[in-house]
């Protein structure tokens, strides 16, 4: 590896999938593998049965969803999310995140902070 490709090397953030899930600061009752830059945020969160979020979030995000099934309220219409699906919610579209199944939810969720 030239020293330029390991200069590089050490600017990425990293989160293997061996490290643990922790309590998620966003999204109250999940767990997430956390990776945040000043203008860039990645999350990998698991939603457990059950899960209701606590807040309406104004925010933007680009979702991926790993596994389970993800539902989210916008504003007076409830959407169902399944594996493989993926949305971009833009800037001030109001939303909250819940997981009535008895299975756990896993998403990817991607924030740009610019």
């Amino acid at each position: 590896m030239s020293g330029k490709q390991s200069e590089n090397l050490k600017k990425l953030m990293v989160s293997k999938n061996d490290e643990p899930y922790v309590s998620d600061r966003a999204a109250k009752g999940a767990a997430s593998r956390w990776l945040e830059t000043k203008s860039e945020r990645m999350r990998v969160i698991i939603f457990p049965p059950g899960y209701e979020g606590d807040h309406v979030c104004y925010k933007g995000h680009s979702i991926y969803v790993i596994s389970g099934v993800y539902k989210m309220d916008l504003e007076d219409t409830v959407v169902e999310w399944q594996k493989g699906d993926s949305f971009i919610i833009p800037n001030n579209v109001p939303h909250r995140s819940f997981n009535p199944s008895k299975n756990e939810a896993k998403i990817i969720m991607f924030d740009n902070h610019t």
